[in-house]
């Protein structure tokens, strides 16, 4: 039925697809990240089956083109009553890949992350140190405002 070569049996979509490396799956759009669950892995000697699914086996999806599918006519006739309505629908599609099977997935460099953070930390002081040094200056109705208040306030004291 199939040859002795790696293949998975992976849930994308609530759908069930059976692929090896190399292999492209068109299906309706997909978010991301990809979220698959692999059901059952078999590597040419052992099969694993999944209870739902299969624990520690890695492999990698990507996405090689988003776009609309084929065209779709729908249609609504009554006949007698001079009513028909046509409308058309393409289901957007997503084209993915499966890049590697049971393989280790290339992990982001760690190194990035920190940075950017570190980064986002400076630029913060920086706005807060920037706020600290501005001093707000009120339109020249309210600061007259305010001076009246605080003569008013000043004399009543003094009586």
């Amino acid at each position: 039925m199939f040859s002795m070569e790696k293949y998975i049996v992976i849930k994308l979509a609530s759908k069930q697809y059976l692929v090896r490396e190399g292999d492209v799956i068109e299906l309706e759009r997909q978010q991301k990240p990809i979220k698959s669950e692999v059901l059952f892995y078999f590597d040419g000697e052992k099969a694993i089956i999944g209870d739902p699914e299969v624990k520690g086996i890695d492999f990698e999806i990507s996405v090689l083109e988003e776009k609309l599918g084929k065209k779709v006519r729908v249609a609504r006739f009554k006949k007698k009553s001079r009513y028909d309505k046509v409308k058309g629908h393409r289901q957007p599609i997503s084209i993915l890949k499966v890049e590697n099977i049971g393989g280790k997935p290339k992990k982001k460099e760690d190194s990035e992350k920190p940075v950017e953070k570190e980064k986002e930390k400076e630029t913060k002081k920086e706005v807060k140190k920037e706020k600290k040094n501005v001093v707000e200056k009120k339109p020249a109705k309210v600061q007259e405002k305010t001076k009246v208040k605080e003569k008013e306030k000043v004399s009543k004291g003094d009586k």
